[in-house]
């Protein structure tokens, strides 16, 4: 009698059962994760206060220079450069 070369044959089947078990999983855990997490903008929150408030809450947080803030502050007061 002649022997089958495809006596392993079996295997295709099982990987190809554990592949689509992996793809379900990933997809439903992509999808409860994605309704646990807030996104970047609401986490953020909007931004609070007046331009000077928020510039100075920038300059004590050491985002400007003491001279961007002098310049922004001038110009959100009304005493900017004239005449341009």
């Amino acid at each position: 009698m002649i022997e089958m070369p495809f006596h392993f044959l079996w295997l295709v089947g099982v990987l190809f059962l554990m592949a689509i078990a992996v793809v379900v999983v990933v997809v439903v855990a992509s999808a409860l994760t994605r309704n646990q997490s807030p996104s970047l903008h609401a986490a953020a929150g909007p931004a609070s206060g007046t331009p000077l408030d928020i510039l100075a809450r920038r300059f004590a947080a050491g985002e400007i220079s003491p001279e961007e803030y002098q310049k922004a502050r001038d110009l959100l007061q009304g005493d900017g450069p004239k005449g341009s």
